[in-house]
């Protein structure tokens, strides 16, 4: 290694503080990505929308009503899933109680990333390895990795912020890319 060379991994853990308000942005962020509009449905409602207006330009009278009922709806079906569900979803979101993340410390090592954690007067350590990690997201805000140890799912939610010289976010996607695969779209 070269001096020019940056030391990739964690010598000293960083603090791993994740406020509410990051917590709810990244549910809200993941669970825009399960009610996003299909190309099924695009086309669907295209074929929904061309088929109506081909309807009252070629049919006349009160025939047209079928025409501008289908159109309302496929209107109120585009507004529910845009902004309908992302309301309901932010409400039951602020319903839930957050789980305070606090005296906790990460570092990323070749095996995996290491947590540590003050439990009574004893330190803990827990390593998530490269392989226990099953996909994972990349946004402009955080990196959320999901993961399963032991039959138990856990998430680490890494806001850009930590990304510094102790906890290089470069490595840590070298490692997810070589390991898992390519972060999942949002």
């Amino acid at each position: 290694m070269t001096a020019k060379n940056v030391y990739a991994y964690t010598l000293q853990p960083v603090p791993y503080e994740v406020s509410e308000a990051e917590q709810r942005n990244a549910q809200l962020v993941l669970s825009r990505s399960n009610y996003k509009i299909g190309t099924k449905a695009w086309l669907i409602m295209g074929a929904i929308i061309a088929l109506s207006l081909l309807g009252i330009l070629l049919i006349k009278n009160y025939s047209t009503v079928f025409c501008w009922v289908a159109i309302a709806c496929v209107v109120i079906y585009f507004l529910v899933r845009k902004f309908g569900i992302e309301w309901y979803v932010k409400r039951k979101l602020n319903e839930t109680p957050v789980q305070e993340i606090k005296g906790i410390r990460l570092g990323v090592q070749p095996h995996g990333i290491s947590m540590q954690q003050q439990v009574g007067m004893q330190m803990g350590n827990m390593t998530v390895g490269w392989k226990d990690i099953y996909e994972w997201y990349n946004t402009p805000e955080f990196i959320l990795i999901n993961f399963k140890i032991k039959d138990q799912q856990g998430a680490y939610i890494l806001p850009k912020r930590l990304d510094s010289k102790n906890f290089p976010f470069a490595t840590i996607r070298k490692h997810l890319t070589e390991t898992v695969g390519e972060p999942k779209s949002v």
